[in-house]
């Protein structure tokens, strides 16, 4: 019973928008510019320090959860509900660190 509730979910899953699909595809997540140069915070935060937040910190936030969606459409694709479920922290936590930095 758990067991096809859990191949439900991912079908489901399969036909939304997050993953790609025959007739949607999901363009990959990226890091977006910031509306301002980075020295704008100066002398409260240096521009080196945001530099680095935003080119690094933010960047694998994108990075991962890239990452983590490609994983999760080939896991969909095999029915792997197991790995699909695996998935879901680092789309969380991938997901919410790239939303909180946007």
């Amino acid at each position: 019973m758990l067991a096809s509730t859990l191949t439900r979910q991912v079908v489901r899953l399969s036909s939304s928008s997050i993953v790609n699909t025959s007739s949607s595809v999901r363009s990959k997540h990226s890091l977006p510019d910031l509306p301002y140069d980075y020295n704008a915070l100066e002398p409260v935060i240096s521009a080196e320090i945001m530099q680095l937040h935003h080119s690094k910190h933010h960047a694998t936030y994108v990075n991962n959860l890239n990452v983590a969606e490609e994983k999760l459409a080939e896991a969909v694709a095999k029915h792997d509900v197991s790995s699909a479920i695996g998935l879901q922290g680092a789309i969380k936590f991938n997901g919410g660190g790239h939303l909180n930095h946007s």
